[in-house]
């Protein structure tokens, strides 16, 4: 989901400052990431969840419980 923000207001300063402080922002997030994502010794990947190979077992919402229950048992 894409934001929209007014910037047309902003001085041709206050806006490279805006993308100076958002590109070390980005940077730094980058950069913590990275240190996760490497094959750990078990053969874990690190917590990045939107690795297809992460791992992680995913928990059925009281939704998915509601409407695919009762094909497999689940009294409704």
């Amino acid at each position: 989901m894409s934001k929209t923000f007014d910037l047309s207001d902003f001085s041709e300063e206050e806006l490279t400052a805006l993308i100076d402080e958002a590109t070390h922002l980005r940077d730094a997030r980058r950069e913590s990431r990275d240190r996760e994502l490497p094959m750990g010794t078990d053969g874990s990947k690190g917590q990045d969840v939107r690795d297809p190979d992460h791992g992680v077992i995913p928990t059925p919402t009281p939704r998915d419980v509601k409407e695919e229950g009762p094909a497999h048992g689940v009294p409704e």
